[in-house]
């Protein structure tokens, strides 16, 4: 991603959303070439060097048929990142946010190529209320029993999407002409990592910029970095030393209690402040899964190991110094309001979150910045930056999709001509503009989303094993419980395990 950035920026910004993203080359750089003002055609030159790429789409005409998506996503109603919907194809007009504008010019593109009708359908908004993700599962399943799905495809929440895949709900999108997931718009990641025996039921890309908002990541305080002489963050992270002893190290610099009373809560000052599904964050920074793609294409469990053991009890450790650690979500509420307050407010140095709190620190004083989860030590080869299990969303086909030419062309379209559009306005305008306050941070974004882990222990939930080592840190147990409790779980695990397993080996035959 990062090698095409720059482009993605030059061509936003030079208003060439309108191009057209199927057929042949030729055919669309003439339609370019037509289309685009001298200005842009000046932008265009500079970037000669990396040139956009097209789908391989036949030419269709839907005589203006509509093509209805279904969105639906895990939202926490009330708190202040969560709590709005998130359609991300309800785009009705421009009005002058970028990225609406963004998604408007994709739709419209794709809508003019193919003379299609993309209509949204919002289940959050239709129903008046947040769905849990068993509600929009027994929807989805509903819809294909009945042999009623005339929806194009739906961005399903991970909790939801992956239960569909193991009852056989989902068509397999590797068996389905037209989308290509080799093509820069798909996440090479996300493919590999949600690929069970061969098959590939959901995944993500530049289709949807969920992904991205759910991605784990660390805001520190420029302010605090600066006021009590830290070595440069930025560097840390590029030199490979940006570990999880360089955090808790950092973390201990800065803590301070602030009005003198003894004692610590929202008042005071932190080396750092945590959200509860960070636990699993640190499971994955380390490189490890809950649950991993084996060799032979199976799922096997792979959070019992001594990396990952190790890396919670510290982190569990940590997260029990008051002094250190402020745990805003069993301190105070499960508002994120107080947490924005404070890291504001200078009073925090390291803020752990997901990716989708940094557009509301756009009105913050202090400079921060955006950097990785840092690595279990300075030999692992990577970071790591988990997509957050609830809040991570993924693009799939239902069984009984009435018009699958059309659902598959359109998707390809769009993903495709959401590379060069949403991407770019998603970066460029939401994080690399208005809220991301330096170059470094910027650089530090391309870190983080080419090194994302998509963990179907997680999605899968085996055991609860990612609400029970949430517990470890949220119910304040002391380090050292992770073996007991996973040997308390790890029947059930195995169980629910074995049962995915052979769903998966029956799509075989």
């Amino acid at each position: 991603m990062k090698k095409q950035l720059s482009m993605l920026f030059a061509l936003l910004l030079a208003g060439q959303a309108l191009l057209a993203c199927g057929g042949d080359t030729k055919s669309n750089n003439e339609q370019e070439t037509n289309s685009v003002s001298k200005e842009t055609e000046t932008v265009t030159e500079a970037v000669t060097e990396q040139p956009r790429e097209y789908a391989d789409l036949p030419e269709k005409d839907f005589g203006g048929a509509d093509a209805k998506i279904f969105i639906a996503y895990n939202v926490e109603g009330g708190t202040v990142n969560f709590g709005v919907s998130k359609n991300e194809f309800g785009a009705e007009e421009e009005n002058g946010d970028a990225i609406n504008d963004a998604r408007y010019k994709r739709n419209s593109t794709v809508e003019d190529q193919f003379n299609v009708n993309i209509v949204d359908y919002d289940y959050e908004e239709d129903n008046g209320y947040t769905p849990g993700h068993d509600q929009v599962r027994t929807t989805v399943h509903k819809l294909v029993m009945a042999g009623d799905n005339d929806y194009a495809f739906m961005l399903l929440p991970g909790y939801t999407v992956c239960k569909l895949a193991q009852e056989g709900s989902l068509q397999d999108l590797n068996d389905m002409k037209n989308l290509d997931f080799t093509k820069p718009w798909w996440d090479q990641k996300a493919n590999k990592d949600l690929t069970i025996m061969n098959h590939l039921f959901y995944t993500t890309g530049d289709i949807s910029t969920a992904d991205n908002d759910a991605t784990c990541t660390v805001l520190f305080n420029k302010v605090l970095a600066e006021q009590y002489d830290l070595p440069d963050i930025y560097q840390l992270v590029l030199d490979g030393k940006w570990t999880l002893d360089q955090f808790y190290s950092l973390c201990a610099d800065v803590s301070k209690d602030l009005n003198g009373d003894g004692k610590y809560d929202e008042t005071d000052q932190y080396g750092a402040m945590v959200w509860d599904d960070i636990a699993m964050a640190v499971v994955n920074s380390t490189g490890d899964k809950c649950a991993t793609v084996g060799d032979d294409g199976s799922v096997v469990l792979t959070l019992n190991n001594e990396r990952t053991i190790s890396a919670l009890d510290r982190y569990i450790e940590f997260g029990r110094d008051t002094t250190q650690c402020f745990q805003y979500q069993r301190a105070v509420d499960t508002s994120d309001t107080v947490a924005i307050n404070m890291f504001s407010g200078n009073q925090v140095l390291f803020f752990m979150q997901l990716m989708q709190i940094v557009p509301k620190l756009r009105d913050m004083e202090a400079d921060f910045g955006i950097i990785p989860f840092p690595k279990f030590d300075e030999a692992q080869d990577s970071y790591y930056n988990t997509v957050g299990s609830w809040h991570s969303v993924f693009f799939c086909m239902p069984m009984g999709t009435a018009d699958q030419e059309m659902s598959t062309i359109l998707a390809e379209a769009l993903a495709c001509e959401g590379k060069y559009t949403v991407t770019g306005a998603y970066y460029d305008m939401n994080l690399k503009t208005k809220a991301a306050r330096d170059e470094q941070s910027s650089d530090m974004l391309d870190i983080i989303f080419d090194t994302r882990v998509y963990d179907l222990g997680w999605y899968y939930q085996f055991g609860m094993y990612n609400e029970e080592v949430m517990n470890l840190v949220r119910l304040n147990h002391a380090a050292g419980q992770f073996t007991s409790m996973y040997e308390k779980y790890a029947k059930k695990a195995n169980k629910e395990l074995s049962k995915l397993n052979e769903a998966f080996a029956a799509f075989e035959g």
